[in-house]
């Protein structure tokens, strides 16, 4: 080797190489946000997107709220921070409530390059269905023959994710839907049930529907499990919502009511509904956490 002349192993370059390439692309990400949090102040007046295209497609989603779509940027397949595809809103306090926004992207090939912020990390696959979303994957009519590929990256630009940034589904909503100040640190099965309380047995009902799982064998039970559930969310949130905080001893009922609903429904409907019930896009990539 000649003097002053340091080789580095390929395997070593490959690597740093990777590395800086992630830190790239978390630093293009943190700066969309903070630059789409500016550009789509104007959102937060929802007659504004609306004047705008935007238009809701899909259901109310527990952890997400309200998808408003913008067709043509969707044609258009950019991330624009001006114009996002989507928008997320809930209502909140009794008006509609700006909580994100959304990009979209296809990809036609499993291997496919993206240059896009964030990009693979905390990007999520989407079939487009309503149980996708839920984080189920039964029924659907998704064709794994395709070479398509829909991408979603979420950006909560209104409403803090406490599990991060860019993580599909905030908890923070039910809690928000309330006006309960979220702990710290959210209990997915603990905001799922809360979210009972706030239209989530509908979200629930509709999905177990959608599945095949509800029909008219397994109807009455289903319903009046849910019931149950949610009559004891709902006596959890009034003991919340007057005090204004969850305590430990809620969150605790909380869990014990997620757990007590999901082994009602697998008694009724077997096994198969554990897929529904597992966490939302836990099939999909890591998110990336916001810095």
């Amino acid at each position: 080797m000649k003097a002053g002349l340091l080789v580095w192993p390929a395997m070593f370059v490959t690597a740093l190489s990777v590395a800086s390439e992630s830190i790239d692309a978390q630093s293009a990400l943190d700066s969309l946000s903070r630059e789409v949090t500016q550009r789509t102040a104007s959102y937060v007046d929802r007659r504004v997107a609306i004047a705008e295209g935007y238009r809701r497609v899909g259901t109310d989603f527990p952890g997400m709220g309200e998808h408003w779509l913008h067709p043509r940027t969707l044609l258009q397949g950019t991330v624009d921070a001006s114009h996002p595809t989507l928008l997320t809103y809930a209502v909140i306090d009794g008006a509609p409530k700006l909580l994100g926004v959304g990009f979209l992207l296809t990809t036609h090939s499993d291997s496919a390059r993206v240059d896009a912020p964030g990009w693979p990390n905390a990007w999520h696959e989407h079939s487009g269905l309503l149980t996708d979303e839920s984080g189920a994957r039964v029924g659907t009519t998704k064709s794994l023959s395709s070479s398509t590929r829909v991408w979603v990256l979420h950006i909560w630009t209104q409403l803090r994710n406490p599990n991060g940034n860019y993580t599909p589904d905030n908890w923070a909503l039910p809690f928000a839907r309330l006006g309960i100040r979220a702990p710290p640190n959210i209990d997915a099965d603990a905001a799922r049930a809360l979210s009972l309380a706030v239209g989530g047995d509908s979200f629930l009902l509709d999905i177990l529907s959608y599945s095949g799982l509800r029909d008219s064998a397994t109807a009455v039970a289903v319903d009046a499990a849910l019931d149950t559930a949610r009559a004891s969310a709902e006596r959890v949130a009034a003991g919340a919502r007057t005090a204004a905080v969850v305590s430990p001893a809620d969150v605790a009922a909380l869990q014990g009511i997620w757990r007590s609903l999901a082994d009602s429904l697998r008694g009724v409907l077997g096994a198969t509904v554990d897929i529904l019930l597992a966490p939302p896009h836990a099939a999909h990539n890591e998110p990336a956490s916001s810095r």
